[in-house]
């Protein structure tokens, strides 16, 4: 990513009391996560220190959250990289149609 791209999510992460580097932390283990035999994925933090991740504290959530907060080319720039581990989990999993539909896509899919 950018230099730009980078310096705005550090700027996201120290206006909302986040650890330098979470954003790269959450990314990371969200594309870990779709690499890993479904059992063994665990995509959630083992802190729970902000209510940033709307108390689900997925890793997922945390990179939308960016997404949305980012401008521009850094938005794209974070989507090009988030979209391909997006893309992995909608193909090994399945719509769950018992799920809250006011969850995110992320939360509503079981492994197959």
């Amino acid at each position: 990513m950018s230099a730009s791209a980078n310096r705005q999510i550090a700027v996201f992460e120290r206006d909302r009391g986040l650890p330098a580097g979470e954003v790269a932390i959450a990314f990371r283990r969200w594309n870990a996560t779709t690499r890993r035999p479904l059992g063994n994925a665990d995509p959630f933090y083992e802190r729970d220190d902000t209510a940033l991740r709307r108390d689900d504290y997925h890793v997922r959530t945390l990179l939308e959250v960016t997404l949305h907060a980012l401008r521009g080319k850094a938005r794209r720039e974070l989507s090009m990289v988030v979209g391909p581990a997006d893309e992995r989990v909608l193909q090994r999993t399945l719509y769950n149609p018992f799920a809250d539909p006011d969850l995110p896509w992320w939360m509503r899919r079981i492994g197959v």
